[in-house]
């Protein structure tokens, strides 16, 4: 049992490390591209210096050495660029955003437990080249013999090094201070993490060490100068140093366990100082270990989930508990309506903040579009600068998740079709470096998400040639500017002229359209010939709980996302007109809306048909506004978003929520009744 339950720590371990190193990964990258804009700023290098130090020292404390090899030869460089003897260049940005890719590799073998050195050899090599010598190993030509000569020892040494416990509450840390000492003095050759004294999780102390160390390394180095980095704790720590006859050539146990070792070896004494010296020179060397101000937790993302849709559970429930004081009378209703308006306070309340636990920055995922937007820029022989603003907002983890891929398409388009080349642009008397812009901000309940670019513009010509080639227009058929854009979003659509590897083959836009229509959301365009092209997406803040005006048509009732309300009446026979090619409409703010009737829609009988008689919900959809006919307005109130199941991908139902009264019913897709309804007119 103690067993399994060390292997199982061990797998939560290799689990933080992994997510710990795709935090690393990311601050690398994006401190490499703000370096190329400001080479001389010493916090951002101090920044991507960390991140890599921290990588090889955790992954060399989990044995993972070929995470912990490049690492060091990635270090090495930054820390000649730190200490000012490496100037940062364009030729050095391309090299560091290599290695980031590399380091993605070798993270993502480890997990895997594959091998993949053979894959990063090149850069590794690249890395070694900017330093100017060999990395690792004697020089080349030089016999092993002459090699161990420097060190003047025959065989490997190997080193036990158990911390005492208590060594963290002293501000000693043992991988900054000892494991990393030790790789920087010697030429490390294996090392294994044990983690027998691991206790279960709930028992774990933050500030007990519970690990111990086996390090392995080459006889080429003095006897003196492994003890010298274990001086300040040799009086509170087991350290063992063992001669072996030759290295030790065996991979890593993956199970990070300490293992017997094949070579023949001799075991000396644990080597000691007097509690004097070692206590003094501990005192010099103590560090804080604590960073000030921390105060978050890893939690995994299922246990959120779980939280949230327990939250959404108390909600209907709550709402079952307020429509069920609401038919209460007599003297015991008064204190059961003030109890459940209360419970329904305290409810929202939790609601918001369980929310808010799922509310990441849309920075997380911004952030890699700076090295999008680079390596397509240079692939294309174009000079492109990305400005990001609005990073600090924030959406729903689940949104963020699925805006990856609609982003993607909309900046390769810009920087493929948008921008211009340099050459062109000094013609048109532009700048030859093209902006591109990446905005988030709120407006209306909502998220935007605004990607322009200062670009050619749509051709509106070529649209519509390209939409009467391919059957969509008619000949002669006369489009507004706004309706010819739209015309981008068709399946399969695209006026490039060459397909290229980035773009043009007609595949994505639709795409775009779609993935956001699916999150409730919308896309719009703004383009201007010779100025440039906006997209703009409008955006849900979560997608598991909505605010939601009720609406009653026959005996069912229907949810509509308040976001896409804009006002409710009973219109007047004067309002209500026939207009040939549009059909029923309604003026609405001095403009004729379309009146959609639901209950044809759904196949409902209604309680009334006269648009006089009934209620007109005036919805907006893509920026064009529209009239529901539905039988009674029942109220507003947040409702609980569940699936359809297999009834998924009825266009005209975004989902289904359970009522106070314990009736289902459907939440209402604005765009999918627009697409549904014109599609039947056809």
């Amino acid at each position: 049992m103690a067993e399994d339950s060390a292997i199982l720590d061990m797998e939560k371990l290799k689990e933080t490390f992994f997510l710990e190193c795709a935090e690393h990964v990311a601050t690398m990258e994006s401190s490499i591209l703000e370096m190329e804009e400001n080479p001389e700023d010493e916090e951002l290098m101090g920044e991507l210096f960390r991140a890599a130090h921290s990588l090889k020292g955790n992954s060399g404390c989990l044995g993972y050495m070929d995470i912990n090899g490049f690492t060091h030869v990635l270090e090495t460089v930054l820390e000649r660029v730190k200490d000012g003897e490496l100037k940062w260049s364009e030729e050095l940005t391309s090299v560091m955003l290599d290695s980031v890719d590399a380091t993605k590799l070798l993270i993502e073998a480890a997990r895997e437990e594959k091998d993949c050195t053979a894959d990063v050899e090149e850069t590794k090599q690249r890395l070694q080249d900017i330093i100017g010598k060999e990395a690792e190993g004697a020089p080349d030509g030089e016999s092993e013999e002459v090699s161990a000569e420097k060190g003047g020892g025959g065989g490997a040494l190997n080193i036990l090094f158990e911390p005492d416990p208590e060594i963290l509450k002293r501000g000693m840390d043992p991988i900054s201070k000892i494991i990393e000492e030790l790789w920087a003095n010697c030429e490390v050759v294996e090392v294994i993490v044990d983690t027998s004294r691991l206790p279960v999780l709930d028992e774990m102390d933050p500030e007990i060490c519970y690990l111990s160390w086996n390090v392995v390394v080459s006889g080429s180095v003095e006897r003196s100068v492994v003890e010298d980095v274990f001086e300040f704790v040799m009086d509170d720590s087991k350290i063992i140093i063992t001669e072996l006859e030759k290295p030790a050539a065996d991979k890593c146990d993956s199970e990070g366990g300490v293992r017997t070792l094949d070579a023949e070896k001799k075991v000396d004494e644990p080597v000691s100082r007097t509690g004097a010296d070692g206590a003094a020179n501990e005192g010099k060397t103590q560090v804080k270990s604590s960073k000030m101000g921390e105060a978050t937790i890893r939690v995994d993302t299922e246990k959120v989930d779980t939280l949230v849709n327990l939250v959404g559970e108390l909600l209907i429930t709550q709402a079952m508990i307020s429509q069920l004081t609401k038919e209460q009378i007599g003297e015991k209703a008064a204190p059961l309506q003030r109890a459940a308006v209360q419970l329904e306070r305290n409810t929202i309340e939790m609601q918001e903040r369980v929310m808010s636990i799922r509310m990441l920055p849309i920075g997380s995922i911004f952030a890699r579009f700076r090295r999008l937007v680079r390596d397509l820029a240079l692939a294309k022989g174009k000079k492109i600068r990305l400005e990001i603003s609005g990073e600090e907002t924030e959406l729903d983890k689940t949104v963020i998740e699925k805006l990856a891929d609609p982003l993607t398409h909309l900046l390769r388009n810009s920087v493929d079709h948008g921008v211009e080349s340099p050459q062109e642009r000094l013609a048109l008397g532009k700048s030859e470096e093209g902006l591109i812009s990446l905005n988030a901000y709120h407006e209306g309940g909502k998220v935007m998400i605004a990607v322009s670019d200062d670009g050619s513009g749509l051709n509106k010509e070529k649209i519509i040639k390209k939409a009467v080639a391919k059957g969509i227009l008619t000949e002669g058929e006369e489009l507004s500017d706004e309706d010819a854009n739209v015309l981008i979003f068709a399946p399969g659509f695209s006026t490039a002229d060459v397909i290229s590897d980035v773009s043009g083959r007609g595949v994505g836009m639709d795409v775009v359209k779609r993935n956001i229509e699916e999150m409730g959301g919308s896309v719009g365009i703004e383009s201007y010939d010779g100025e440039g092209t906006r997209f703009e997406l409008r955006l849900p803040l979560t997608l598991a709980i909505i605010q939601g005006l009720t609406v009653g048509i026959g005996q069912e009732k229907f949810i509509i996302p308040i976001t896409m309300v804009l006002e409710s009446k009973r219109p007047t026979e004067q309002e209500i007109k026939t207009v040939e090619g549009s059909g029923e409409v309604m003026n609405f703010r001095g403009n004729y809306v379309p009146i959609i009737r639901l209950y044809k829609l759904f196949n409902i009988s209604p309680l009334e048909t006269n648009p006089c008689e009934a209620i007109v919900v005036a919805i907006s959809v893509d920026g064009k506004n529209y009239g529901l006919l539905v039988d009674e307005l029942i109220g507003e109130q947040q409702v609980v978003i569940k699936g359809l199941g297999a009834l998924h991908g009825i266009g005209s139902i975004a989902g289904a929520t359970i009522l106070g009264d314990g009736r289902v019913a459907l939440i209402l897709d604005g765009a999918g009744i627009v697409k549904k309804e014109y599609a039947s007119k056809r």
